[in-house]
């Protein structure tokens, strides 16, 4: 697998070799330790397998020399002699030992073959014969146990050069492995540590890139390729802060511009409030002063036919002239308070709404919560600017009625028989009761600071509708003010 990505890419390679070259060095060493274990191994084996050897040897010369102090005892105890059948059973277990001669140390054939001749030769006598091969026997004996000790020290030396050999293969496989981790741990654990704290570092919009020149290959593309993403991400988070710096800049503009609108639209509902109560006025006054104007036009056609009219009647004509001057006024004040009509169209009512909870979103304070339950394809013919005014109006009414205490502003939307419902409410103290019973009054507010002028523009844009305005209290506490507006045709 490592060939094939070799051949598939050199710069690979190369970034494998920074581990490849060590775990080489250490299968190199240990395939050593266990060669030179082998040896020692096989080395041990054969100088154990000749001490087997000389101790079973060893073995059937005791034997045999025990056999020859049997004999020697018994003749010396009965006196009877040396049998020509013992002779030649002692002859052949000498004789076996023979056979086996290359199993024996340099002498030790000779001392046994002149024990096995003596026990042959029939001229001897049986006790000097037993006497020979015993003496014969027990050098042989001799010999051979010098010769096992000195293989028992050769074991005992290959033991120790096997037990030193391992012990320093051991340590030297010990010391490999320590390089190899401390290569490890400095060429690739600890850059990983590192890459690893400046990830942690990113949660706290820390974009710094980890160095990647004394990396090791292995590691540069992974460090390379995070220095690009680090370099991306700080690329987005600038541009994220420019955006987000825009859009505050965006907000502030728009909240500026909601309370200008705000400021002009009371300025403009208390002008219009004026300009409603003066034509009230002017309308009042304009009946009375024609009857008056009427009452001289006849005294002055009275008067004409006077002896002596002319000083009246220059005062009565001066009279109906301020008169006139006066109606013309109340005309003109007349024609003023009649507001410019707004086109009806058809809008979509959620969506409008939605725009102004947008609107309104940074000058409603985070604690006052504004809903809406209104079908999203619910369509309706109204003017959208005087809507979204009273709206407005009845929202910051709301907002001022709850004030620092945790709150709900809810919309919700109904056609009814063609006649749209819109129906504002909160959980804010609710109306006083005197205005439920005496209804909306221009000027009158419990408010302090307020204009008590927002209330009846509603309630003006209602009717100008052909509907009206119903107010009403909840339960356990809360405010509710709903419009009915019957389905539109023209203008406003």
């Amino acid at each position: 697998m490592i060939r094939q990505f070799e051949n598939a890419s050199p710069t690979g390679a190369l970034s494998y070799r920074s581990v490849l070259f060590p775990a080489a060095l250490m299968a190199l060493l240990l395939v050593v330790v266990l060669a030179i274990e082998v040896v020692l191994s096989v080395h041990t084996r054969r100088v154990i397998a000749p001490a087997n050897t000389r101790i079973v040897q060893l073995l059937r010369l005791q034997r045999a020399n025990l056999a020859l102090q049997q004999e020697l005892i018994e003749s010396m105890s009965d006196g009877a002699g040396l049998t020509v059948a013992d002779r030649v059973r002692l002859s052949g277990e000498l004789e076996a030992i023979l056979n086996l001669q290359s199993q024996l140390t340099a002498n030790s054939p000779e001392e046994v073959a002149q024990a096995r001749d003596a026990l042959s030769d029939l001229n001897l006598h049986p006790k000097e014969a037993l006497m020979l091969a015993l003496s014969r026997t027990r050098t042989a004996i001799e010999r051979e146990s010098q010769a096992h000790q000195q293989a028992i020290a050769a074991i005992d030396r290959a033991s120790v050069l096997k037990l030193r050999i391992g012990l320093l293969s051991l340590g030297l496989f010990a010391i490999g492995a320590v390089l190899l981790l401390y290569h490890l741990l400095r060429r690739i654990v600890r850059p990983l540590n590192h890459l690893a704290y400046l990830m942690t570092l990113l949660a706290h919009r820390d974009f710094s890139g980890a160095p990647a020149e004394a990396v090791d290959p292995l590691l540069r593309p992974l460090t390379e390729n995070y220095n690009a993403m680090v370099s991306r991400l700080s690329l987005l988070e600038r541009e994220h802060e420019s955006r987000e710096q825009d859009l505050k800049a965006q907000i502030e503009h728009a909240t500026r511009t909601l309370l200008e609108q705000q400021y002009n639209l009371a300025s403009t509902e208390k002008l219009a409030a004026v300009g409603e109560t003066m034509a009230q006025i002017a309308h009042e006054l304009r009946n009375p002063l024609a009857g008056i104007k009427a009452a001289c036009s006849n005294l002055r056609q009275d008067l004409s036919q006077a002896q002596e009219p002319g000083e009246y009647v220059e005062r009565i004509d001066a009279v109906a002239g301020e008169i006139d001057r006066i109606i013309t006024v109340l005309n003109a004040m007349l024609d003023q308070s009649r507001h410019q009509p707004e086109a009806l169209r058809e809008i979509t009512v959620a969506r409008a709404i939605e725009d102004l909870f947008t609107l309104l979103r940074y000058q409603i304070p985070p604690h006052i919560r504004l809903e809406h339950d209104i079908p999203a394809d619910l369509k309706f013919r109204l003017p959208e600017a005087m809507l979204l005014q009273a709206l407005l109006n009845l929202i910051l009414n709301a907002r001022q009625a709850i004030g620092d205490r945790p709150g709900v502003i809810a919309i919700e939307a109904r056609v009814r028989a063609g006649m749209l419902i819109l129906r504002v409410s909160d959980d804010g103290p609710g109306f006083p009761e005197d205005m439920l019973r005496s209804g909306l009054r221009a000027f009158a507010t419990t408010r302090l600071g307020g204009t008590g002028l927002g209330l009846p523009m509603v309630e003006r844009f209602a009717r100008d509708l052909g509907g009206g305005i119903r107010l009403a209290n909840r339960q356990p506490h809360g405010a509710c003010v709903t419009l009915e507006i019957p389905g539109g045709t023209g203008n406003v």
